[in-house]
């Protein structure tokens, strides 16, 4: 595999409300519609939403339709959703969770050794910003309201296909490591990294394994992650808009090469990124 297809972020682990399958149903309804959906993956349920809940959270509607993003850790098996409708009408289905296998990556000879065998300083630097990253990327009750379009602008300009190794499970010189949180793109060093959509910056910092990194809120509880970049041209509280330059590509941080690492959180999931570039008729669908 060429040097600049592995990236390597830490995964901050945002700590999701606990949620066990079940089979019983909501009260006000049996629920006869279903959806089947696979880690990391988004549901939609179109067709005047007001809204949406998944089990014990709840959040607005984006343009009419319901979003449910399962997170790439969720426990496969069945779990209840519902939304509310305009017309004030409480609707319940069924939405299945199935396992996706993790890919797994071994990365032997890793050039960056001070990434590998960390010391106790870098360990406790990165526990510090994990503490700081941890309540941006983590579900909130209440949230900004959404500010953006599905689907979501590209990250650069051209975007080349993706490395495919969104959650995969990775050694470093045969030590296990975390999973992979986002999805690496082959974009060369130097070019322009792009907001997916507007939005308000709410972080801008280096950090030890992520590098340069930027965070945008783009409301209804939708977080993006751009990692590893060679510098930033944003600063925390800014307000961007979609297609705005953020960065450059880089190799800050744990990676072997310059690329773009793109990453995103939604309502506290982890998902693929790339469900968020296709058209939302193309996702799983409540029916």
């Amino acid at each position: 595999m060429k040097q600049f297809s592995f990236a390597f972020a830490i995964t901050f682990c945002a700590a999701l409300p606990i949620v066990k399958a079940q089979n019983t149903s909501a009260k006000d309804t049996a629920p006869s519609k279903t959806v089947s959906v696979a880690q990391g993956e988004v549901a939609r349920w179109a067709g005047n939403c007001q809204r949406c809940s998944f089990e014990k959270r709840a959040w607005a509607a984006v343009n009419g339709t319901c979003y449910y993003p399962v997170d790439m850790d969720m426990k496969a098996g069945t779990y209840t959703i519902s939304r509310r409708t305009t017309g004030g009408k409480l609707e319940s289905a069924k939405l299945t969770v199935t396992e996706k296998a993790c890919k797994q990556e071994d990365i032997a000879n890793f050039p960056k050794k001070e990434y590998v065998n960390v010391s106790a300083q870098n360990l406790a630097r990165a526990a510090k910003e994990a503490a700081v990253v941890n309540p941006i990327i983590s579900y909130k009750a209440e949230v900004r309201p959404a500010v953006f379009d599905l689907p979501v602008g590209k990250p650069a300009d051209p975007l080349p296909r993706g490395e495919g190794n969104f959650g995969a499970c990775r050694t470093f010189d045969g030590q296990p490591r975390d999973r992979h949180t986002g999805q690496d793109y082959p974009v060369t060093g130097g070019k322009p990294v792009l907001s997916v959509g507007n939005g308000r910056v709410v972080l801008a910092a280096n950090q030890f394994f992520s590098g340069n990194v930027v965070f945008i809120d783009h409301g209804n509880g939708l977080v993006t992650e751009y990692f590893h970049l060679k510098n930033f041209t944003v600063k925390p509280n800014q307000t961007v808009t979609k297609g705005q330059k953020i960065g450059v590509v880089g190799e800050t941080g744990r990676v072997t090469g310059p690329h773009l690492h793109f990453g995103v959180r939604w309502h506290g999931a982890c998902i693929n990124p790339g469900f968020l570039l296709i058209d939302p008729s193309d996702m799983p669908e409540v029916k």
